[in-house]
C-alpha cells in the first residue's frame, strides 16, 4: 500500500466508512461466515441473500466484501444503495436497472458504468459467437433468438458503431430511463435510422413505437427485467462468471416509500429476485436483523392484513456474528499501522499496544447497536491527534 492508498483507507476509516479496495485487508472475525460467503461466489447457481447485521456493525462492509472477491473471482459487479430521495426507489425497476448500469464494474478495470461494461463485452466477444453476428453489419434483427431485452440489442448494435455521440446518447438513455419514454422518435432515428450505413434493419419506426421497444416501464417494468437479464447473459458472454448485485440500505423501502402500494410493489420485486426467473444472477440485499418484523409493522399500520407476510418471514437469510472484542482489537491494530503510511511517522512509538486494548475496550463496552463504527473513528480520532502533538514535538527533539 502507497502513501496515496494508505491516506484514502484512514480519509474512509475516519468517517466509519469502509475503505474501497482495501475491504479485505480490514476484515477480520467471522471466519466462518465468511467462508460460506466464498463458497456461494464459486457456485454457478444464481441466488439472493438477505444479510442481516445492525447498523455500523458490518452490513455495507460484507457487501463491499463481497464485492472485492466477486471482482477478483471474475464477476462483473453492482453495488447499489437503494434511495427513494435520490431516485434509486425499489418499487421502479426502471430506476433499478439504471442504478445497476451507473454502477457496473469490471475485473482489472479502472471506473465503472455502461460504458467499461458494453466496451469490455464487444472486445471480449469471439467471432464466432451469435452476439458478435448480431451487433455487426448486414444482421437482420430477430432479437429474440438471443436477448430478452430488444432496448438491449438496439443500444449495443448501435455502440458497435464507435460514433461517439451515438454512445453519449445511449448513457443517458440506460441511465435516465424515463426521460426518453416521450422521445421514441428521437431514439429510433439515432440508433437506427441514421445508422443503416453500419447495419441492416428493415422495420417501420412504427413497428418499434407499437410494440414499446424503447420503454423501460411498460407492462410491469417487463423490459426492466430482460435488460437485467441481458446483462448478465453478457456478462456470461465476454468470459465472466456473470452480475453479480449488491443492494446496500434496503431499509429504505420501509423508511423512504411513504405509500403503501409502492412498499407493496418494493416487496414483490424482492420475492422477483429470489425466485431467480426474471433475474438469474446472484444478489445480496443488506438489511437489519429486525427487518422483517419492521416491514410487517409497517404494512400492517397501513391496514394491509391479507399481505403474504409467510412469503416475506421464508426469505432466506444469513445473520451475521457480531465482532468481539479482540476482533475489534485487530482491526485497530491494523488502522495503527496504515496511519503511519500517508504521514510518515511511527504511531506505535506513542500509543503502546496496552493503550490501544484500552482504548478499544472503552470505545466497545458502549451499549449502541453501531458500537464497531464507534470504536474505529474513535481510534482515528485519538491516532490524528497523537499525531498532532507528535508532529508538534518532533523538530524540538531534533
Amino acid at each position: 500500500m502507497n502513501k496515496r492508498e494508505a491516506q484514502r483507507c484512514i480519509e474512509s476509516l475516519r468517517k466509519g466508512i469502509p475503505p474501497d479496495k482495501f475491504i479485505r485487508l480490514f476484515t477480520v472475525g467471522r471466519k466462518n461466515e465468511i467462508g460460506d460467503l466464498k463458497m456461494r461466489l464459486e457456485t454457478g447457481e444464481g441466488a439472493a441473500l438477505l444479510l442481516k447485521a445492525n447498523y455500523g456493525s458490518g452490513k455495507t462492509h460484507l457487501l463491499k466484501f463481497i464485492k472485492e472477491e466477486a471482482l477478483e473471482r471474475g464477476y462483473a459487479v453492482s453495488y447499489v444503495v437503494i434511495d427513494a430521495n435520490s431516485g434509486v426507489r425499489f418499487n421502479r425497476m426502471d430506476q433499478i436497472f439504471a442504478a445497476v448500469c451507473r454502477n457496473m464494474e469490471i475485473p482489472n478495470t479502472e471506473g465503472k458504468g455502461l460504458r467499461c461494461f458494453f466496451e469490455f463485452v464487444i472486445k471480449n466477444l469471439t467471432e464466432s459467437h451469435q452476439i458478435y453476428d448480431a451487433i455487426t453489419q448486414d444482421w437482420h434483427w430477430e432479437h429474440d433468438e438471443i436477448f430478452d431485452s430488444p432496448a438491449m440489442m438496439i443500444a449495443l448494435r448501435a455502440w458497435n458503431t464507435n460514433v461517439e455521440e451515438v454512445r453519449y446518447l445511449i448513457e443517458d438513455w440506460f441511465y435516465n430511463p424515463w426521460n426518453y419514454n416521450s422521445q421514441r422518435k428521437r431514439l429510433y432515428t439515432e440508433l437506427i435510422g441514421r445508422l443503416q450505413s453500419y447495419f441492416r434493419d428493415q422495420r417501420p419506426d412504427w413497428k418499434f413505437y407499437n410494440e414499446g421497444i424503447f420503454n423501460f416501464n411498460s407492462k410491469g417494468y417487463e423490459q426492466s427485467w430482460a435488460a437485467l437479464r441481458d446483462l448478465h447473459m453478457l456478462a456470461l458472454a465476454s468470459g465472466l462468471e456473470g452480475l453479480i448485485i449488491l443492494f446496500d440500505e434496503f431499509e429504505d423501502v420501509i423508511i423512504n416509500l411513504k405509500r403503501v402500494d409502492y412498499q407493496e410493489a418494493a416487496f414483490w420485486n424482492l420475492f422477483k429476485f429470489y425466485r431467480g426467473k426474471e433475474f438469474p444472477g446472484k444478489t445480496f440485499f443488506a438489511v437489519t436483523p429486525d427487518f422483517y418484523e419492521k416491514c410487517r409493522q409497517a404494512l400492517m399500520n397501513k391496514k394491509r392484513y391479507d399481505f403474504d407476510y409467510e412469503m416475506l418471514k421464508r426469505l432466506p437469510t444469513y445473520e451475521m456474528s457480531p465482532l468481539g472484542i479482540e476482533e475489534i482489537e485487530e482491526l485497530a491494530m491494523k488502522i495503527l499501522f496504515i496511519h503511519g503510511i500517508p504521514y510518515d511517522w511511527e504511531p506505535d512509538y506513542v500509543m503502546k499496544a496496552k493503550q490501544l486494548r484500552h482504548l478499544v475496550e472503552m470505545a466497545a463496552s458502549k451499549p449502541r447497536p453501531d458500537r464497531v463504527r464507534y470504536t474505529i473513528t474513535n481510534v482515528v480520532k485519538v491516532l490524528d491527534r497523537l499525531f498532532e502533538d507528535w508532529n508538534e514535538n518532533a523538530p524540538g527533539e531534533l
